[in-house]
């Protein structure tokens, strides 16, 4: 039997039960009842022995309580605790439309339900052996004699800084864009090819498949295999939007579904991770995401495209319904065979009016009135073209007149004449020019032969060179020793320097020593 131990009701939040294991049945211990043995009056005892000793027993013992009356103060202890949150492991979890389970710890183990009311609205669904922290209210059950927890929240451990780090990516992708409805593409009418990234042994691709089949069978279904859980998870599933995205065009795929099944915020963290969420944001091929249940909201889906609720439903985005299209195709077929007809009838109703005119009646009636008027449109464009060749005549005449009385020959001729003086001064005027021209050119030439070396030459001077080919140019430049070049009018002259001497320099145009 479970008995509450607390040292007061202040305790109670830091240790709400404790289980005993119940005593084996020992029929010497059993008190009262059928287990009293039989009682022999004494002799000479009398009632006033008995009430003596009844009177003292009721001076020493509280009077006695119900049952219920202690079941009602042990509740009331409990419940005065308040709501509690308690981490533990999950075991003897049972799942009906009320849950029951029990969440102990290595020394302790407390009784737990959770109405239908509260986990409906629950993402998680506990299992045996689940890590978790409860949210709730303890209480005491009079009519089984039972403390237990009433939860109102199932976490699981370590689910509180997922949280956390899922609302601050949240809010980091919301102010970066990654949400704006301007920025997704809408999803294709008539897809000829659908990627579903997901995982090849989960339930959620069966529901794709099997919802393909029955809306569309004539559409492509390219399935890549990744997995949806555990830290490898994000950074393929990432990979796999980039490469479809990549290859859209090559393999004619107009859309892709991202999806797996339901799970706990640990589960589907994977769908949560930034890497997901940029390769979402860099596709360019629509992406439908369908992430664990209805109530679980992923960041996949708040950047994809279109988000879906179920697998099922994200093909139902996709994918026409076949039995729509084939309903709405006959549907245009009857408008088009109305509308065909209508035609037809307004063209023979135009023919009929078009037989009952004169032109058809009698043809060679309408020929020879179109006859008719043909030539007189003949005869007037023949009058109207002789009205004009006589005008132009006239206008001819006009003008060979007017021409005559202003010949142009004499001012021909006199033009001619001071052309041609023209020319005779410009002749005379460019052989004066050339000749003074010639005379300064051969002038320079002289003056230049004199100021030439050559001419400096013969008159007896020499150049006088190093060995290495340098003009020296001055007595300083010479050394003692070195071996000079000498070039004359008529050849040259190697020599060796004796000694330069620097205090007698001649001028070019003094005459040589003799």
């Amino acid at each position: 039997m479970a008995e509450v131990q607390c040292s007061s009701c202040a305790a109670l939040s830091d240790r709400i039960v404790s289980v005993v294991s119940r005593v084996p049945f020992d029929p010497k211990r059993a008190r009262g009842g059928l287990f009293d043995p039989p009682k022999v009056a004494a002799p000479n005892a009398g009632t006033a022995g008995s009430a003596s000793t009844s009177g003292t027993s009721s001076a020493a013992v509280p009077p006695p309580i119900t049952v219920t009356e202690a079941s009602s103060v042990i509740r009331r202890a409990v419940e005065s605790a308040g709501r509690q949150r308690i981490v533990g492991e999950v075991s003897n979890f049972t799942h009906r439309e009320h849950w029951y389970f029990t969440l102990k710890d290595d020394k302790s183990q407390l009784e737990c339900v959770m109405w239908a009311s509260a986990n409906a609205r629950s993402t998680i669904t506990p299992a045996n052996g689940m890590q978790v922290i409860l949210t709730g209210d303890p209480t005491h059950w009079g009519p089984r004699g039972r403390t237990q927890l009433v939860v109102t929240r199932v976490e699981r451990v370590g689910e509180g800084s997922l949280q956390q780090r899922y609302e601050e990516l949240c809010r980091t992708l919301r102010e970066q864009g990654y949400f704006d409805e301007a920025r997704k593409c809408p999803l294709p009418d008539y897809p000829r090819a659908i990627a579903v990234i997901t995982s090849a042994t989960g339930a959620a691709l069966q529901d794709v498949l099997r919802t393909a089949r029955l809306r569309a069978p004539f559409v492509r279904i390219l399935v890549v295999d990744v997995p949806v859980q555990g830290d490898a998870a994000a950074p393929a599933i990432a990979r796999a939007i980039d490469a479809v995205d990549r290859r859209a065009d090559e393999l004619g795929i107009d859309a892709m579904i991202v999806t797996r099944g339901g799970g706990s915020l640990e589960d589907l963290w994977a769908f949560n991770e930034r890497i997901v969420a940029d390769a979402v944001f860099r596709a360019t091929t629509p992406v439908v995401a369908a992430i664990g249940h209805e109530s679980d909201t992923t960041i996949i889906e708040l950047v994809a495209d279109q988000r879906a609720s179920t697998p099922t439903a994200a093909v139902m985005a996709l994918l026409p319904d076949s039995e729509g299209m084939t309903q709405q195709t006959d549907h245009l077929h009857d408008r088009l065979q109305f509308l065909m007809r209508r035609r037809i009838h307004e063209l023979r109703r135009a023919v009929e009016s078009h037989a009952r005119h004169t032109m058809f009646r009698s043809p060679t009636a309408v020929i020879d009135l179109h006859r008719a008027a043909l030539l007189r449109s003949v005869a007037r464009l023949a009058l109207a073209a002789r009205a004009r060749i006589n005008s132009t005549r006239h206008r001819l005449s006009d003008a060979r007149t007017r021409f005559e009385r202003h010949r142009p020959a004499a001012r021909h001729a006199a033009a001619r004449e001071r052309l041609f003086g023209l020319d005779a001064r410009l002749h005379s005027a460019a052989r004066r020019t050339i000749g003074d021209l010639r005379s300064q050119l051969a002038g320079a030439d002289r003056q230049l032969r004199l100021l030439g070396p050559g001419e400096t030459l013969a008159r007896g001077w020499s150049l006088t060179f190093a060995a290495d080919g340098t003009l020296i140019r001055s007595a300083a430049d010479a050394r003692p020793g070195q071996e000079i070049e000498s070039r004359l009018a008529d050849g040259t002259v190697r020599s060796r320097v004796i000694s330069p001497d620097v205090s007698a320099a001649p001028s070019l145009f003094d005459p040589p020593a003799g």
